[in-house]
């Protein structure tokens, strides 16, 4: 019978291994002027006269308005995160992992008060801004119509949602507020006026003459003109880069003038870059709604990945403080040593001498004891010293099965790829550092969500961390079902499931099953790897240890 996981010493140079340092996500294109004016407009349809049902916050910088009209129920999603600011509505629940705070913020409770309710009556793009306006009839308790305005500002660090008085312009509340001591261009605060920002000093193109055009250089089209980002200006100029100069003007212009084609075309570019779904070129909503989506939850995996890291870093660091200590060297047996030398020349010994010399030894003696008593107090120290040893010992040992435990999180951290699997690694981490898990977002008596893959008539679940793995071998699995792990490293488990022993596997299902493993584990860019498999009713999980943790026996070996 062999176990599953190889030990392996960390030390205080190399708590973490170097590729598991702590992540940050490439820079993103921000949402233009342009394609913000042509998404309201692809979508106006159905946000003249939308009535706002529910408002929630996912975070202080997340908004999420639930809308009906024209006989449909829409979420409009705002994001003033200064690194992901945009709006769209959501169409594809598998982008996001909505998690509702508890306690919400207070501006969510300002904006419920004051819209819930409300009648969308009018939405404006502001000119040349990355601005959109949403302008709402609300009635108060008297029944008097108070026209309130959610002004939803996407300009990169200086993104912000104000709610304001459209009649008055008085503001109510925002995100950000923006005191005299942060700016002294524009204060944004509850009780001030609302204001636009400072204008750009730019151009309208639709307003321009092709001898402006003329004579600029290419890279300063985006500093001359409103509406076109450096990103989209270098886009169409790749695009178009036969055309002549008379040609590229029309071009901007038309671009400026309605003709969205090469918005459409610039998202569904960036969409292929980060390698996702084929894009549909006909919906700007849903190109921007998987772009801006895409790159927010790998910011929240990322982010929940580095917190996890530094609460692991700690454990790692306390088990190997303990292997360190208990390697110091200890003197309880020279104890042992003196005693035996004072009994063999106890007839030397006369109460009240200090020291004894023998065998090249001075043994200090207690002039109040007796030969014998001094004796047996060096014999007490030697068998304090012996159980503080074995006190060491066996702490040392635990130590080590937590590291290589611990490993096996780091990889599964690694592996990750969303919210509710972290969820889970974040939970397994507290209980193993004995904190308490009552409040834990994943700590929920749900099953884990492992992943099921049909192939060739078979179906095979694959664990991707602890919680996962010990769902999978306890209540997914029976026990003729065959089992699959990588051979002395960290991986995911499989089951293959065959009905109890009535459906033989196949090489080739087996062969596929191995292949899954080795990709789902932390030798996936080995040339060659070894995957063992054996029957379900083979694996034991013996009494008192970690999450995940099972000896097997009458193994087989592929290798990959």
């Amino acid at each position: 019978m062999r176990r599953i996981k190889g030990s392996k010493k960390i030390t205080d140079q190399n708590i973490l291994p170097s590729d598991t340092n702590y992540i940050t996500i490439k820079t993103m294109y921000n949402l233009d002027s342009l394609s913000l004016k042509y998404l309201i407009e692809e979508n106006k349809d159905f946000l003249n006269g939308a009535v706002v049902q529910k408002i929630q916050m996912l975070s202080k910088r997340e908004i999420l308005l639930s809308m009906r009209n024209l006989g449909e129920n829409r979420k409009l999603y705002i994001n003033v995160d200064p690194k992901f600011a945009h709006i769209n509505f959501m169409t594809d629940k598998d982008n996001y992992f909505i998690k509702i705070p508890p306690a919400p913020p207070m501006f969510c409770m300002l904006l419920r008060k004051h819209l819930e309710g409300g009648k969308l009556n009018n939405i404006r793009v502001v000119d040349y801004e990355r601005i959109v306006e949403f302008y709402f009839d609300i009635y108060d308790e008297i029944g008097s119509l108070i026209p309130m305005c959610l002004s939803v500002e996407l300009m990169g660090k200086h993104s912000n949602v104000i709610l304001y008085n459209a009649k008055t312009k008085v503001i109510t509340g925002c995100v950000h507020n923006i005191s005299p001591e942060k700016s002294s261009v524009r204060e944004v605060w509850g009780g001030v006026t609302y204001i636009y920002p400072p204008k750009q000093e730019k151009t309208d193109i639709l307003k321009s003459s092709i001898a402006d055009f003329y004579t600029l250089d290419t890279a300063q089209i985006s500093d001359k003109y409103y509406y076109f980002s450096k990103g989209l200006t270098d886009f169409i100029l790749k695009k178009a880069a036969e055309a002549k100069k008379e040609e590229l003007f029309s071009l901007f212009q038309n671009l400026a003038g309605g003709n969205k084609q090469l918005i459409l075309e610039f998202w569904a570019e960036k969409i292929k870059e980060e390698g996702l779904f084929e894009p549909d070129l006909n919906n700007l909503n849903g190109l921007i709604e998987a772009y801006f989506s895409h790159f927010v939850l790998k910011d929240l995996v990322q982010g929940r990945k580095n917190t996890l890291l530094r609460q692991i870093q700690k454990e790692f660091k306390r088990n190997n403080d303990i292997i360190l200590n208990s390697d110091k060297k200890s003197n309880y047996l020279a104890y042992k040593e003196k005693g035996d030398l004072i009994l063999a020349n106890i007839y030397k010994i006369n109460k009240g001498d200090k020291i004894l010399a023998t065998e090249g030894f001075e043994i200090i003696l207690d002039e109040n004891k007796t030969p014998s008593e001094n004796a047996q107090w060096y014999f007490a120290l030697y068998s304090k010293g012996k159980k503080a040893k074995e006190v060491l010992e066996k702490r040392k040992l635990e130590a080590e099965q937590n590291i290589q435990y611990l490993n096996e999180i780091l990889f599964t951290i690694k592996n990750a790829d969303r919210p509710d699997i972290l969820d889970e690694i974040e939970e397994e981490i507290s209980k193993f550092s004995g904190k308490n898990t009552q409040n834990i977002k994943g700590n929920k008596e749900n099953k884990p969500d492992v992943k099921c893959i049909e192939y060739q008539g078979f179906t095979l679940y694959l664990g991707k961390n602890n919680k996962q793995n010990d769902y999978l071998i306890r209540k997914l699995s029976n026990p003729e079902d065959i089992w699959l792990h990588t051979k002395d490293c960290p991986s995911g488990h499989i089951i293959i499931k065959t009905e109890n022993g009535k459906k033989a596997v196949t090489d080739e299902v087996l062969l596929y099953a191995a292949k899954l493993v080795k990709e789902n584990s932390s030798a996936k860019e080995s040339s060659k790897v070894s995957i063992i498999y054996t029957k379900r009713k083979y694996l034991k999980r013996p009494p008192e240890t970690h999450l995940g943790y099972v000896t097997y026996k009458e193994e087989k070996e592929i290798v990959i």
